[in-house]
């Protein structure tokens, strides 16, 4: 705790906004998971994703449900207005306060930074890093065969320009360099955080999972990407990461146009930007889970707790029967439940995972870890007291539908 770095992330979240990326989000709890590394300074909100007031209502939510309402929370300017925010005023603040030792993480556009200096020509002589995700090298060709637009940079290529050109200690994680190892199976992802014991993995999971529908519906993938978790995990781990010193000629035109970094030869260059690369997918995305699930919430459980349709106890007779069946691992069982007409689309994941605990706690399941690192996932199997149990709720059953019978003939009754 003694030499933590200090870190301002400066980013565009829209997490939970129907459609936007939760990557933002993810950077910010990797951040608050990894408190004995880093000190979160502040989060300072720029455009992108979104406006920045729809960031600055995303972090501010966040920080609230997370409980940690103790880092502040700073507005930035939105496109097109004057630079010199709120946020401005907080970069140059901790650039003075911090010299040499402040870290800025910028995971969406740079207008914020751009403004610091506006009011301090001396900042980037004090921030002692700039860590950037954006920019591009080559095209960026995702799922398969489809372009992606540049990510952060172009969307203000005038602020870019600048900080690209004039910052010191410049590391970019690019668009290119994100893609092989920031992809998040759905299954992989669900199944790691809902099975965890610690509460932080329902809520990351709640939270951020909705991401997954939106790329099924445009790209018909099961899978999502986390840009912006990279770029955080090399301020703590470069050394899961090879440096690259890349001479570029940095302009407007380029940044404006694709996010283009032009490396060039060191003549042509108006600066040296580090451009690395992740060594393993494996072992990066280890280290995302492992800060995730060592967040601790300091908030109670029933602010994300399951928001689903289903009852809790109607919900136990349909697993023990997919169980009778065969063993399952989490999602495939999900999948078999909804396939055989148990559950609609509609149940929430976290509070199927939920059930799943506490009837392996009760004794009607036990658990098997199979895999490690972000592929690894619980088998779940029936036991004994759990066949059981299925043929009293079969009893049971029959009671309750006879009951609701009657209850719904009075309700006419009274119409």
């Amino acid at each position: 705790m003694i030499n933590r770095k200090k870190v301002i992330c400066d980013c565009d979240n829209t997490m939970s906004f129907p459609g936007r990326p939760m990557d933002d989000a993810l950077a910010i709890l990797y951040l608050l998971g990894c408190s004995d590394d880093i000190e979160l300074l502040g989060l300072t909100c720029n455009f992108g994703n979104g406006t920045s007031e729809e960031s600055y209502y995303s972090n501010t939510s966040l920080l609230q449900e997370t409980g940690f309402t103790d880092i502040p929370v700073m507005r930035g300017s939105e496109q097109g207005e004057y630079p010199v925010s709120e946020s401005a005023r907080f970069i140059a603040e901790m650039a003075g306060k911090y010299p040499g030792d402040l870290v800025f993480l910028g995971i969406g556009s740079l207008g914020n930074l751009y403004g610091a200096y506006l009011l301090d020509n001396d900042i980037f002589d004090k921030i002692g890093q700039i860590v950037l995700m954006g920019g591009i090298t080559e095209p960026l060709i995702i799922h398969g065969s489809t372009p992606l637009d540049e990510l952060n940079f172009s969307v203000n290529s005038k602020a870019s320009a600048l900080v690209l050109s004039k910052g010191r200690n410049v590391t970019v994680i690019t668009g290119n360099n994100c893609l092989p190892v920031s992809e998040l199976p759905k299954n992989e992802f669900l199944d790691k955080l809902c099975s965890s014991d610690n509460p932080a993995g329902m809520y990351i999971a709640q939270k951020c999972g909705y991401r997954f529908k939106t790329k099924e519906v445009v790209y018909g993938a099961d899978s999502s990407y986390c840009w912006d978790v990279v770029a955080a995990a090399y301020i703590n781990h470069p050394e899961k990461y090879t440096d690259h010193p890349t001479p570029c000629l940095i302009n407007e035109k380029d940044i404006g146009s694709s996010g283009f970094l032009h490396p060039c030869s060191d003549a042509e260059a108006n600066n040296v930007i580090n451009i690395p690369t992740a060594r393993s997918r494996v072992e990066l995305q280890e280290i995302f889970y492992s800060s995730w699930l060592s967040l601790t919430m300091r908030t109670a459980d029933a602010n994300f707790s399951c928001k689903g349709l289903y009852l809790d106890k109607l919900i136990q007779p349909c697993i023990l029967i997919e169980l009778s069946k065969e063993p399952c691992y989490g999602l495939k069982l999900m999948q078999k439940l909804r396939d055989d007409g148990y559950i609609e689309d509609n149940l929430d994941p976290t509070g199927f995972y939920r059930n799943l605990k506490r009837m392996e706690k009760e004794g009607y399941l036990t658990s098997k870890s199979e895999g490690k690192g972000p592929r690894g996932r619980k088998t779940f199997t029936i036991t004994d007291l759990g066949k059981r149990a299925l043929l009293n709720w079969e009893d049971s059953l029959r009671k309750y539908s006879r009951h609701i019978t009657h209850i719904a003939e009075g309700i006419r009754t009274v119409k």
